[in-house]
């Protein structure tokens, strides 16, 4: 008994601090208890510290009673307090329906995610401490992402912080073609807690810091605005619905997490096997080192090496912007530099799959691109310097792996003098023969098959764009228009067409592009109706009378 009254005038004398009037229970307007709010020792800052930040956080919130943390059921009078919380907790209908939700909606998806925070909680806990702040924001990165690396929200938000890309950037975050620090645990949780700092030094709560985070600080500061409140419960009540659900939830979500990390067996969470801490060793490796060769020098596999390096997007650190701090277990630092070091640098770069190439006359980084399988983005990004459009006959370019070690069977475009058409078509592409007719221009064919007029010139090595009707040319168009034109596969000495039926036709239309009947289509074909289906080849006379 004791121990109680000593714990009542602790609160008592907080509460005065706080500048509350009471420590009786409050009713809302809408009808419901005020929260009560749980507040321990400080697991690092001193007892006077703790108190000033909590007294200001709840004068902040309006919050009208603070209880220190309730003891577990069945726990003896005078046992002592072990669990501790450096940010206010409150408890209201709002968390305990999340408290729930974790135990009954998703408890198999939060038992991961604790099993997970053992890997990074002793991290994030200590860089949240250098930046000064309370070390039980780490939560948010648990309501967040759950702690994977790799994870990427509707929103496009990546990683165990789950920032934008505005956002990560701003805060120092680099994103890029190689790498993605947005996923990097150690650099998204320093960039996190500036964020988290900036906000509270705006708004003077961390409930308010928090719902910042998750809606953007814009939002909140309207938000307070409209509904001319100072604290997260007001502008988050009721039928207030300016901010979006998610945000509205996010604070007393937060403090379920919380609540239930710090207590796994209190809410039902038995027998949780954490992680082990993440602990690594970083050695420095030369720009554009393969990732498969640093793998192999650590003893590990490339998905080892990627775990421990989840920001690396490619098959290689950067190459370019200096040395490069790789992640490697722990123990390992002596033999991998004692490896690298003998290891010749032509050895060390990213060589596997990658090739070098030469422009030749009428190549584009697209068509190079579509010739090896890769992106023209992954190809840009590989030739920062090539400037596309002026390639230079004979100028080497690199290109990154692609969907195979070689390149895609596609012809190299004969020289415009050249009369030697195309061996093979270019992917996506069908080789189709196209009869001039009477008012033919190269810029009428080019547009009725999807082409470029100046790719018919250097198909058919003509120099001028002067056509004849009868005259043949030879076209490479995309495949789903090929569709609809001529079967190639026909003599040339032949005067009948095969038309290719697509998607769409019919009799009419088809005699109509020919200048015959529906009738005669069916006679010449021997159709008993009209009924045509795509891929049917139909035979159109020239010479019938």
């Amino acid at each position: 008994m004791k121990l109680k009254s000593i714990l009542s005038v602790a609160c008592l004398a907080l509460l005065a601090v706080a500048g509350c009037a009471t420590t009786t229970s409050q009713t809302s307007q809408s009808g419901t208890s005020q929260p009560v709010v749980i507040t321990g020792k400080p697991l690092k800052p001193s007892q006077d510290e703790i108190s000033a930040r909590v007294a200001q956080e709840l004068k902040d919130l309006g919050e009208k009673e603070m209880v220190t943390e309730k003891k577990q059921p069945g726990a003896q009078p005078d046992q002592p307090e072990t669990v501790t919380y450096d940010i206010p907790i409150v408890i209201n209908s709002r968390v305990e329906y999340f408290i729930e939700y974790f135990q009954t909606r998703v408890p198999k998806r939060f038992r991961i995610w604790l099993s997970r925070s053992g890997r990074y909680l002793p991290m994030m806990r200590t860089i949240l401490k250098e930046h000064g702040l309370p070390e039980d924001l780490v939560y948010l990165a648990l309501i967040e992402s759950g702690f994977p690396c790799q994870a990427y929200s509707r929103a496009h938000a990546v990683g165990p912080w789950q920032f934008i890309r505005g956002t990560g950037k701003r805060y120092g975050l680099a994103i890029n073609y190689w790498v993605d620090e947005r996923r990097d645990p150690v650099k998204a949780t320093h960039a996190a807690a500036r964020y988290l700092k900036d906000l509270h030094e705006e708004f003077g709560s961390w409930y308010l810091a928090a719902a910042a985070y998750n809606a953007g600080e814009g939002k909140i500061r309207r938000a307070l605005k409209r509904y001319k409140a100072d604290n997260f419960w007001s502008i988050s009540e009721g039928r207030r619905y300016y901010l979006k659900s998610e945000t509205r939830q996010y604070v007393p979500k937060m403090i379920a997490a919380a609540l239930i990390a710090k207590e796994p067996e209190k809410y039902g969470f038995a027998g949780i096997v954490y992680e082990e801490p993440l602990a690594y060793d970083l050695v420095k490796v030369h720009p554009g080192t393969s990732l498969g060769v640093a793998a192999k020098l650590a003893g590990i596999s490339s998905r080892e090496l990627n775990d421990f390096n989840p920001e690396l997007r490619r098959w290689a650190v950067p190459p370019t912007g200096g040395m490069y701090e790789l992640r490697i277990p722990p123990g390992k630092m002596a033999s991998f530099e004692a490896a690298y070091a003998q290891l010749p640098v032509t050895k060390r770069k990213a060589q596997v799959g990658a090739i070098t190439v030469r422009v030749n006359q009428g190549d584009t980084l697209g068509r190079i691109a579509r010739m090896h399988g890769v992106s023209l983005n992954d190809l840009m990004a590989v030739n920062p310097n090539l400037d596309s459009r002026h390639l230079r006959i004979g100028q080497a370019v690199v290109v990154p792996p692609g969907r195979g070690s070689q390149p895609v069977k596609i012809a190299a475009r004969p020289a415009i003098h050249s009369r030697r058409p195309l061996a093979a078509s270019p992917r996506g592409t069908h080789k189709i023969q196209h009869t001039v007719k009477s008012g033919d221009t190269l810029w009428h064919i080019a547009r009725s098959y999807n082409i470029n007029w100046r790719d018919i010139l250097r198909w058919n090595g003509k120099h001028g764009s002067r056509l004849q009707p009868g005259q043949r040319l030879v076209l490479y168009v995309p495949s789903a228009k090929a569709e609809g034109m001529v079967d190639t596969q026909q003599p040339a000495s032949s005067r009948n067409v095969v038309y290719v039926v697509k998607r769409g036709d019919n009799l009419w239309t088809i005699g109509r592009r020919y200048g015959v009947t529906p009738d005669q289509l069916r006679r010449w074909n021997g159709l008993s109706s009209n009924a045509i289906t795509p891929g049917d080849k139909l035979t159109v006379k020239r010479d019938d009378s």
